[in-house]
């Protein structure tokens, strides 16, 4: 089905505010549509107001909250960065109601970017059409159906919503993909007619799912920015389940872990270290372009502030950028920007090799994130693969509730 208007279907919340003298643009909603392809455009609204004098941004897509503060403003044009991830916004203001320009993602190879437009009050022209299917449940998904076949969990929520007469119009969707390797993170939709549309944009992804029902079964199309394009269809299963992440990656010898590689602040970490003596060690394996990996080191952060004097949190980046120093700038900015008060080593470069080679006592490294929990006696007692984060619900609470008990399993012995 080709929608006649771009749809809302993502679900981070965005929000930027900028200090210099207001521009002249309308205050209100407007709607902003990524461009992925000649035909698919990724939409999010956004809400312009004054506040305090000062003008600011909100880009809805949905619970999560992210403040976008390094906004430069010359003349008729904005440059926005994002605090975490290596892309940002660089748009021209052409009228009141009209703004266009380039989403850049510098952590992806060559001059990556997705052309956008914004436009004041063009948000809400939805198809007056009432679904006919509900995707409401648990889906047992399969990516790539004619590659790899990559397994996945769906968790829609469909909510009604109506117009001011009370009409039926469409179905709301929330919900994510777990996957063996995480999940894709906070996701909104809608259902049209028998089609469903979701997507996700949060800096570093742009996400966009459409299928359609086909008897029992969703056949659609998944696109990631301009880059990757695959098929997948899915059936409701309730009871389906993809590898436990606690036994992806395995030990294959019984090799004490130990390394020695750069922290961020110029010298050498030794692990193990003495600091870590007697206490329980969580080993991150990760990389700041990674928002599995974001999602993760916030839990980390809780983790530190319940049992610091018990735990210790080394965090082994493997970055993007091809200079040391640039890859200690981009960790460094990545610690400061979430306040992360463990240690942050460079490990290399972004990839599964590379990390892999660093730990032969370990199978394989398939996921950034990686979490290896390591006793106090050195030895590796778990290995955690991917983060299946806030955007999964009640399984996130789930998962924080056994990790802790976990935790204080280990700390009992």
């Amino acid at each position: 089905m080709k929608l006649k208007h771009p749809l809302l279907l993502s679900m981070l919340l965005l929000v930027f505010c900028s200090q210099a003298k207001p521009l002249k643009i309308k205050t209100g909603v407007w709607y902003t549509s990524i461009q992925l392809n000649n035909e698919d455009n990724l939409p999010i609204l956004v809400d312009v107001q004054k506040t305090n004098g000062l003008l600011c941004f909100t880009l809805i897509n949905g619970s999560e909250k992210i403040l976008l503060d390094k906004i430069q403003i010359q003349n008729d044009s904005i440059f926005i960065a994002f605090p975490n991830f290596a892309s940002e916004f660089r748009a021209k203001i052409h009228n009141k109601t009209y703004i266009s320009g380039r989403w850049y993602n510098h952590a992806r190879k060559g001059n990556y970017y997705l052309p956008f437009w914004s436009k004041f009050e063009y948000a809400d022209k939805y198809p007056v059409t009432p679904p006919i299917i509900d995707v409401n449940g648990r889906w047992e998904v399969t990516f790539d159906y004619e590659g790899d076949k990559e397994p996945a969990v769906g968790i829609f929520n469909s909510s009604v919503s109506k117009n001011m007469n009370g009409e039926q119009l469409l179905n709301r969707v929330t919900g994510t993909f777990m996957t063996e390797t995480g999940d894709y993170r906070f996701l909104e939709g809608v259902t049209i007619q028998d089609s469903l549309y979701l997507s996700t944009f949060d800096g570093s992804h742009a996400f966009l799912f459409k299928a359609k029902l086909v008897n029992d079964t969703l056949w659609g199309d998944f696109l990631s920015g301009k880059h990757y394009k695959s098929k997948w269809f899915a059936l409701k299963n309730s009871s389906f389940e993809i590898g436990h992440p606690d036994s992806l990656t395995y030990l294959t010898s019984e090799t004490k872990l130990s390394f020695i590689l750069p922290d961020i602040d110029g010298g050498n970490y030794n692990f193990p270290a003495d600091a870590s003596e007697n206490k329980l060690t969580l080993i991150q394996i990760m990389g700041t372009w990674c928002p599995n990996c974001l999602d993760e080191s916030i839990f980390l952060k809780e983790l530190y502030e319940t049992y610091h004097s018990q735990l210790d949190i080394v965090a082994i980046a493997f970055e993007t950028q091809k200079e040391f120093s640039a890859k200690v700038a981009k960790v460094r900015s990545y610690q400061n920007n979430l306040d992360l008060p463990y240690h942050f080593l460079i490990g290399g470069d972004a990839c599964k090799p590379c990390a892999t080679e660093l730990f032969p006592m370990l199978s394989t490294i398939i996921s950034f994130p990686t979490l290896i929990f390591v006793d106090q006696k050195g030895e590796i007692r778990k290995i955690h693969t991917g983060f299946n984060g806030p955007g999964t619900g009640l399984y996130y609470t789930q998962f924080k509730a056994s990790t802790i008990d976990f935790i204080d399993l280990l700390l009992a012995e």
